[in-house]
């Protein structure tokens, strides 16, 4: 007898949803305000902002960015029944457009951060590198606009910020994929049963 592959059913789908934005949210609030008294604090010099406006600025900015991308978490990570059934469907489309715009401010917005890091996860664990690579691109992109647009202190691109943001998003992926390969595993049935 063939094993039946393993679904995950639509309220443990929700609940766990639930439980990663919650998550992404709690952490992006205390990584925001971490960020920003350093910058009003001058806690880090090289994040020290002492024009008040540009204050107002950046807290605008991560205010809006951060919420478009905790709301977008949702529909980033959602799976569809589908991706069991058949290996070749990796996703609805709108589980990657989400989640490239979620990683395209997760640099830029500390209150996206933590999100940013889920939807990677959730992308890379799809095991598809027509999904991975966008994301990952994604990810540089974004350390590159903050640097460039959102860091207007500093008087030139740190490349050293941009290399760690890299290797985060490395181990993220590697994260994800193996999670993703998992989980594939648990679906198929054993060798040698019965067809």
């Amino acid at each position: 007898m063939t094993q039946s592959m393993q679904f995950l059913p639509p309220r443990r789908s929700r609940q766990r949803t639930r439980v990663l934005l919650t998550a992404a949210v709690i952490l992006g609030i205390l990584n925001s305000i971490a960020y920003h008294s350093a910058a009003l604090g001058g806690w880090i010099p090289h994040l020290h902002v002492t024009d008040r406006q540009l204050v107002g600025v950046l807290l605008g900015s991560d205010l809006i960015l951060g919420l478009l991308a905790l709301s977008l978490v949702p529909a980033a990570i959602a799976h569809d029944t589908e991706e069991l059934e058949e290996d070749s469907y990796i996703g609805p489309p709108s589980a990657l457009v989400g989640g490239l715009v979620v990683i395209t401010v997760w640099q830029i917005a500390p209150l996206a951060m933590a999100a940013g890091a889920v939807v990677i996860i959730s992308i890379s664990s799809r095991v598809s590198a027509s999904w991975t690579v966008p994301a990952i691109c994604a990810s540089i992109l974004s350390a590159l606009i903050s640097q460039l647009a959102f860091q207007p202190q500093q008087t030139e691109i740190s490349w050293g910020a941009i290399g760690a943001t890299t290797i985060i998003t490395l181990v993220l992926v590697a994260l994800g994929t193996v999670r993703g390969k998992h989980l594939r595993s648990l679906r198929r049935p054993p060798d040698g049963s019965a067809g």
